[in-house]
């Protein structure tokens, strides 16, 4: 990845996406990066941004993992609006690009649920920095530029920026 990208809000998601994609090899090593950062920071987001975000990033697991394990049980956050009581799965995904290994949780359920599928002391992908302030891209402006990657390439609609 190349580090001459300067962004700034007020362009729209295609136009982020060709300035975010010129700094990649490839468009896979891009999307992934580019989920991956999202991932990171969208923690901080409200409840809304944040289902919206993770439709996008299960569409991506879906498309793209190779195997998934079950990483644990726990109780739903407040505002899930499921059956009280209810625990969900997590599950841990690797998507491999390249030659890095990304992994992604999420509460989708593999086809396969492989067992002992390792995850620590692996090769990641991603930045191993923990703190994203330097990223020259704002979370609402990764949101704009995957919403309409996913809008473009996979169909999907009613993916709101805000």
């Amino acid at each position: 990845m190349r580090t001459r990208l300067r962004l700034r809000t007020g362009l729209g998601g295609q136009e982020l996406w060709r300035l975010w994609c010129d700094q990649f090899d490839d468009e896979l090593e891009a999307l992934a990066e580019a989920i991956w950062a999202a991932n990171k920071m969208v923690k901080t987001e409200s409840p809304q941004s944040r289902d919206r975000f993770y439709a996008i990033k299960d569409e991506f697991i879906l498309r793209y993992a190779t195997s998934g394990r079950k990483v644990r049980d726990e109780p739903p956050p407040p505002w899930y609006r499921g059956v009280d009581g209810s625990t969900r799965t997590l599950y841990c995904y690797r998507v491999p690009v390249g030659e890095r290994v990304y992994r992604l949780h999420s509460y989708l359920q593999p086809l396969e649920v492989e067992e002992g599928l390792a995850e620590e002391g692996e090769e990641g992908g991603g930045s191993a920095v923990d703190e994203w302030s330097w990223l020259p891209i704002s979370f609402d402006e990764l949101y704009k530029m995957l919403a309409s990657y996913a809008g473009d390439r996979w169909g999907f609609s009613d993916l709101r920026v805000g």
